[in-house]
C-alpha cells in the first residue's frame, strides 16, 4: 500500500465494521490500496463485482458527492471520491449489497437475460440470498459516513494496555482437569469425524445418527466472553471441513464454491447463537446432500467428465455425439461406458436431470411450462411434457397444481 492511503485505513475499518460489507480504496489509476471485507464472495459474485467497479472507477466523481451504481442484475454499490483539498487522490467503493429481497422468478429472468447457464442462475439465487440488504435510509446513513470519516483532522485514540494483578488462590488443579479436557477433546474429535464421514458418504441415515451423538458434546468456545464470535469462528470452521468432505467425495469444486460461499456469508451475518446454530444444523445436511446428488468420484474418468459437462450445461443442446466430440471419443465407445457406469442410457440420464430442475422452476416460481422447458433444454414444449409424464407420473401442470394445494393445505393447518 501507497502510504498517502494509510489515513484512510481507520475510516475503511469503521465502514466496513458498520454496515458489514466491502469497502475498498482505489487510487487514480484504478489500482485498489485499501480493502476491508467481512467475508469473500461466492465466485460469481467476485466476478460480476469486478466487472462493475471497471465501470464504477471510470466515473467522474464530485466532491460531496456520493453515488450509487447498480448493474444490470440489480447488485448495487456506493462509491465517493477520496480528496486531498481540491485534488481527488482516488475513490472509495462500498459494496456490493441489494436494496431489497428479490423473488427467485426474477433473479432467474435476470440472469436469462444476461444469458447466464443454468448452474451460474442456481449459484446466483444462492448468493443473492446472502448479501446484505441496504434499503434508502442505510443508503443515507453510508453515505454521511463516506462523506464524514474521510475528512482530514480526525484523532485517531491511543490504546493502552494495563495488566491487572492476579488473585491468590485461583490455581487450577491441573492434572485432573487435563484428563478431562483430554477425554472431551478425544470425544468432540470423534464425534466430528463420524460427521465428516456421514457427509463423505452421501447418507442421511448415518448423519442423522451422527448429530443426534454430536447434541451431546459441548461447543468449545474458545472466546467464553464473546459467545457468538465464539461460534462463528467454529461454524467457519465446520463449514470448511464439510466442503472438503464432500469435495473428496467427487462433487465438482464449482457446486461446493457456490454453497460454500453461501454459509460463510449467513455465518458472518448472524446475530445470535440461535442462528448460528440452526446454520450448524443445516450446513451438514446441504453439503451429505450434494455428494448424494452430484458425486462422480466412483465413476470412470471417461464417465466423470461426460457427467459434469452434461451437468454444467444442462440448458444447451445435448446429444451422444455432442458430448462424444467434446471428450474426443467415438460415441459407441462413450455411450457403452455410460450405461455401464450409470445402468442407464446417456440420453436417459440427460432427461432425468432435466426434469429434476423442471421440478425445481416448477415449485419455485410462476413461469409457463413452456418456458420452463426451454430453460432446461427442451425446444419443444409438448416433447418436454411426454418425458416429464413418464418420470413422474404426472404432468407438469398437474405437478405444480399437486405441490401448490398441498402447500396451502399446510399453510392452513399451521392456523
Amino acid at each position: 500500500m501507497h502510504p498517502a492511503y494509510e489515513q484512510y485505513t481507520s475510516g475503511c475499518q469503521i465502514i466496513s465494521l458498520l454496515t458489514n460489507l466491502e469497502v475498498q480504496v482505489f487510487d487514480t489509476e484504478g489500482v485498489s490500496q485499501l480493502r476491508y471485507a467481512p467475508y469473500d464472495l461466492p465466485t460469481l459474485l467476485e466476478r460480476l463485482k469486478q466487472k462493475a467497479l471497471v465501470h464504477i472507477l471510470e466515473q467522474p466523481f464530485v466532491k460531496k458527492h456520493v453515488y450509487v451504481f447498480r448493474d444490470s442484475i440489480q447488485l448495487e454499490f456506493l462509491a465517493a471520491g477520496v480528496w486531498d483539498g481540491a485534488e481527488q487522490r482516488g475513490a472509495i467503493v462500498v459494496g456490493p449489497c441489494i436494496r431489497k429481497v428479490y423473488h427467485p422468478q426474477l433473479l432467474r429472468e435476470m440472469s436469462q437475460k444476461e444469458r447466464f447457464p443454468l448452474a451460474m442462475q442456481r449459484q446466483l439465487q444462492q448468493g443473492y440470498s446472502t448479501l446484505t440488504m441496504v434499503d434508502e435510509a442505510k443508503q443515507q446513513a453510508i453515505s454521511s459516513l463516506l462523506i464524514n470519516v474521510f475528512t482530514p483532522g480526525m484523532i485517531q485514540p491511543q490504546l493502552i494496555e494495563i495488566a491487572l494483578p492476579s488473585e491468590d488462590g485461583t490455581a487450577v488443579k491441573f492434572n485432573d482437569d487435563l484428563k478431562q479436557d483430554r477425554a472431551l477433546i478425544e470425544r468432540r474429535y470423534e464425534s466430528e469425524n463420524k460427521l465428516l464421514h456421514a457427509v463423505a458418504k452421501g447418507d442421511p441415515h448415518m448423519l442423522k445418527q451422527a448429530m443426534e451423538e454430536g447434541k451431546e458434546i459441548p461447543w468449545p468456545y474458545r472466546h467464553p466472553n464473546a459467545l457468538v464470535r465464539s461460534m462463528k469462528n467454529l461454524s467457519i470452521a465446520a463449514n470448511t471441513l464439510f466442503r472438503k468432505a464432500a469435495e473428496s467425495a467427487g462433487v465438482h469444486p464449482l457446486y461446493l464454491d457456490s454453497i460454500s460461499g453461501k454459509f460463510a456469508i449467513q455465518i458472518e451475518q448472524a446475530q445470535s447463537i440461535a442462528e448460528l446454530a440452526a446454520l450448524y444444523e443445516e450446513m451438514p445436511h446441504v453439503y451429505c446432500s450434494s455428494v448424494r446428488e452430484l458425486s462422480v468420484a466412483a465413476l470412470p474418468s471417461l464417465v466423470r467428465e461426460a457427467v459434469t459437462y452434461i451437468r454444467f450445461n444442462i440448458d444447451q443442446p445435448l446429444s451422444l455425439n455432442r458430448i462424444a466430440d467434446t471428450l474426443g471419443v467415438h460415441p459407441s465407445y462413450l455411450s457403452r461406458a455410460f450405461k455401464k457406469a450409470l445402468g442407464m442410457t446417456l440420453t436417459d440420464y440427460i432427461n432425468k436431470l432435466r426434469i429434476e430442475e423442471a421440478k425445481y422452476l416448477l415449485d419455485q416460481g410462476n413461469e409457463s411450462v413452456a418456458t420452463i422447458a426451454l430453460s432446461v433444454g427442451y425446444n419443444d414444449p409438448n416433447y418436454f411434457s411426454k418425458v416429464f409424464t413418464k418420470l413422474e407420473h404426472v404432468t407438469p401442470h398437474a405437478y405444480r397444481k399437486r405441490k401448490k394445494g398441498n402447500a396451502l393445505s399446510l399453510h392452513s393447518s399451521q392456523f
